[in-house]
């Protein structure tokens, strides 16, 4: 049996504008996107690993900064796309069930909101476990300090833009 869906329209009977922006959508839509996202991603995650350094490192702040940003940075990015294909096998299956779009009504519905928070978590739970056991494994720093750096890389470079809705 098929199953048609019906075409979101506005209220005056126009059809509804989706706009891609940054959201994970964009990337996969727009390749020439990655050329923006790398470097951004690159400085977020430099500022975050230099600040967690001088807040929580004894000293040596640019030396451990050397020894891993390239694991963090890649790590990370590989944290937000499992997190992107999760939250892409949300979308399908509420579109395979008759559910509303999840990418659409991240905030405004209860069943969306939360697979899309817990897409968010699992991001912010596999940066914290990618920087604490991988990342930051060959620096200066203690195992408590590598802790409390990777929980503020994950705290801030969780890719909150998912709780952005496709849909205006």
């Amino acid at each position: 049996m098929r199953r048609y869906y019906k075409v979101p329209y506005n209220h005056d009977g126009s059809k509804k504008v989706f706009n891609m922006g940054f959201h994970p959508t964009f990337l996969f839509i727009f390749p020439q996107g990655w050329l923006v996202s790398l470097p951004f991603n690159f400085v977020i995650d430099s500022a975050v690993l230099l600040l967690g350094f001088k807040i929580f490192g004894k000293g040596k702040v640019w030396h451990n900064w050397k020894k891993a940003i390239l694991k963090s940075w890649i790590f990370g990015y590989i944290a937000d796309l499992a997190a992107t294909f999760l939250l892409f096998l949300f979308e399908y299956l509420s579109g395979a069930f008759g559910h509303t779009s999840v990418m659409a009504y991240t905030v405004t519905r209860p069943i969306p909101c939360i697979c899309t928070v817990v897409s968010v978590l699992v991001a912010g739970i596999l940066i914290y476990v990618f920087n604490a056991k991988i990342a930051l494994k060959k620096t200066e720093l203690d195992d408590k300090a590598k802790k409390k750096v990777a929980l503020l890389m994950a705290v801030l470079t969780m890719p909150y833009l998912f709780l952005v809705p496709i849909q205006f």
